[in-house]
């Protein structure tokens, strides 16, 4: 099946490995991944993720350094949702060929799923987007709940890359959104939030957010980026 997605992309990975097509563009490393349904056997998906490749091994226990690209389910939905799509595509018996929708869907937006993301500086503003940014019929999968540690991945990007324009827009987020009660937690503010993600990244060997533990202060002191 892998062989069949390659030839429908057009592109060759850099390495295929079972279900996991691999590409790589400058500081990134994108994943197309073939996953069968774990109740229904009979049934599988794919989607891609794409990280930075710096961060991506140190950041491996927190699920990667990046986002997820959906796109559209065979009916044609082309809603995002905060859930993961559940698999939606036959799979096929012995050596048959794929299935017509699978054709349509991989050659439609196999390519624009891989090349959802620009660059490093691109990766870190859809990390600090509100919501699901979409792109020549597929988006990115950024649920309102994942806001707060998306934020603090933005911020260890921009540390990585040296980006202070990234690292800015983090922080003039974190103002204007700081105070706010994160969703479900009225007592739980997204700068306690933030922190919270920040200290668990900490862990990560080379990854140092300990500054942003000033975001418990009762009256946070946000930092300036020059």
């Amino acid at each position: 099946m892998a062989d069949q997605f390659v030839e429908l992309l057009g592109t060759a990975p850099v390495s295929v490995d079972g279900g996991k097509l691999t590409f790589v563009q400058g500081t990134l490393h994108t994943t197309l991944s073939i996953w069968k349904d774990r109740y229904n056997r009979s049934a599988f998906g794919w989607m891609v993720n794409t990280d930075h490749t710096a961060l991506r091994d140190q950041m491996d226990g927190f699920g990667g350094m990046g986002i997820r690209i959906d796109h559209p389910s065979p009916s044609g939905d082309p809603g995002p949702s905060d859930i993961p799509p559940a698999a939606c595509y036959p799979w096929p018996a012995g050596s048959a060929p794929l299935a017509s929708e699978v054709t349509a869907s991989v050659t439609r937006y196999g390519l624009p799923s891989l090349r959802f993301v620009r660059d490093s500086h691109d990766l870190g503003l859809l990390l600090l987007a509100d919501t699901h940014a979409h792109r020549d019929g597929v988006w990115s999968f950024t649920p309102a709940n994942s806001e707060p540690a998306r934020l603090a991945q933005a911020i260890l990007l921009a540390r990585q890359c040296g980006d202070q324009d990234l690292e800015r827009a983090a922080v003039a987020k974190l103002r204007n959104r700081g105070e706010e009660p994160v969703v479900r937690r009225p007592d739980y503010l997204f700068r306690q939030a933030v922190a919270d993600w920040s200290r668990q990244y900490a862990k990560a060997p080379g990854i140092d957010l300990s500054d942003l533990a000033k975001l418990m202060r009762k009256r946070p002191q946000y930092p300036e980026i020059p």
